[in-house]
Order: structure tokens, then C-alpha cells, then sequence
């Protein structure tokens, strides 16, 4: 009875009363869990672009992301020293220009940015006139009929230049490509004067012949980029140096 006794009291002491083993990777597995949601709860107030960076460092320590990663940056873009109502209606009616001439095969013709000095809308001189003439086409009429629209409300000074190609011109009407140029800036002058009802102290005329070209005069193709309308929207007191390309 002795040894029995021996033996049950040995027993006793190897059989111990813990918890299975998989009770402890069980709760493991739950400690693991209410971590990462707790993670998560505490990312939503922070920003998205933070959340992003942590979420990826997550995933590439647990192996799902390949070891060189790229993080793609959208900047949203703001045309500073413009109220925000502005700056809305601005980015609208460009939007609307842009389709119009895109929808007529001209989107390759006319070009527009934003800068310190203004706005600057440039225009292909086929879009508006015929060659060798300053009387503009119909055609052009609802482009510049946007553009009246663009321009209608910064209540400064609007100028308008001519410009032509190296190609000489000797008509009774036109004796130079000064007074070409200087004939088509005035044409656009009086549309936005006539149709525009923009005020006529605000705006100005010139012609530079083919004095001021954006390329070479070596090939037909620059040529026709020189022949060319320009407007300027001036901004009356810049205060920073800035520039974006919108065309």
C-alpha cells in the first residue's frame, strides 16, 4: 500500500493542473488581434497620407509589399492670391474652354497658363483669321466668347498682341506685318469691346510684327506657331514668384 500510495502521489505531481497548450496560443492569437484593432481605431484621426505610410511599413513587415516600394503624391493645385470663388469659377471656364477647343481639333492651337504677371491666353492666328487677313472667322467667335467669360470678371487691365512670321506682306491694306499684326490685335480688341462688354479703359492694343517669334522662322511648322494672338490679363501687384502651365 506503501508503494501505491508512491506511485498515485508521483503521478500527482507529473499530471499538474494548467491549461492546455493551445489555450495559450489561443490567447496569443486574441492579444494579436486586439492590438492591430486598436491600431486601427487610433489611425482614424490621424490623416489618410499618415495612415498610408504606417499601413505600408505594416505590410512590408509582415512581407505582403515587395522590398522597393513607390509613394505617388497628388498635389492638388491651388492659383494662389485669388479668392476661392474666383479661383473656382477661373479653373471652371477653363475647363469648359479646354473642351471646347479640344472638341473642334484646335487643342494644339491655343494655350493658356498662369503666372506672376496674369493670365496669358495664346492663340494660333489660323484659329482666327484667314492668311494674310486681320477680319476674324465665325468660327471663332465662341472661342472668344469663353475667353470673354475667363476674363470677364478680374476687373484689370486686358492687352492684346499681334504677332506674324518672317514672310514679307506688301498689300494696299497692309503694307508691313506691322500693320497686320497691329490690324488682328485690333480685331480682337473690338470683339471683346462689341460682344464682351468688357470696359474699354481696360483695355490695350499692340502689333510687333514678326519682331518677337516663339521659334525660328526656319520651317513651316514654326511659322505658323509665330503667327499668333496673344492676351494678357494682367495681375495688378504680384507678390510671389509663381508659375503653372495649364495648356
Amino acid at each position: 500500500m506503501a508503494e501505491n500510495r508512491k506511485r498515485k502521489s508521483s503521478g500527482d505531481e507529473g499530471g499538474g493542473g494548467g491549461a492546455p497548450g493551445w489555450m495559450v496560443t489561443y490567447g496569443d492569437l486574441m492579444s494579436l488581434l486586439l492590438t492591430f484593432f486598436v491600431l486601427l481605431l487610433s489611425f482614424s484621426s490621424i490623416q489618410d497620407v499618415e495612415f498610408q505610410k504606417a499601413l505600408g511599413s505594416l505590410k512590408g513587415a509582415l512581407g505582403v509589399l515587395p522590398k522597393q516600394t513607390s509613394v505617388i503624391f497628388q498635389v492638388r493645385p491651388y492659383y494662389p492670391r485669388l479668392k476661392d470663388m474666383q479661383n473656382a469659377k477661373f479653373r471652371e471656364k477653363a475647363k469648359d474652354l479646354r473642351q471646347m477647343v479640344k472638341e473642334q481639333g484646335l487643342s494644339d492651337q491655343l494655350y493658356m497658363e498662369i503666372n506672376d504677371e496674369g493670365i496669358l491666353i495664346r492663340i494660333d492666328s489660323p484659329v482666327l483669321f484667314a492668311l494674310g487677313d486681320a477680319t476674324l472667322k465665325r468660327d471663332a467667335y465662341p472661342i472668344l466668347d469663353k475667353i470673354v467669360e475667363i476674363i470677364r470678371d478680374w476687373g484689370s487691365n486686358i492687352h492684346i498682341e499681334g504677332h506674324t512670321d518672317d514672310l514679307p506682306i506688301h498689300t494696299v491694306k497692309y503694307p508691313s506685318n506691322w500693320e497686320l499684326s497691329t490690324a488682328r490685335a485690333l480685331s480682337v480688341l473690338r470683339y471683346f469691346l462689341r460682344n464682351g462688354n468688357i470696359a474699354p479703359q481696360r483695355l490695350s492694343a499692340a502689333g510687333y510684327g514678326e519682331y518677337h517669334p516663339l521659334l525660328p522662322n526656319d520651317s513651316d511648322v514654326n511659322r505658323a506657331k509665330n503667327r499668333r494672338v496673344e492676351i494678357y490679363v494682367e495681375r495688378k501687384k504680384p507678390t510671389s514668384q509663381f508659375k503653372e502651365e495649364i495648356y
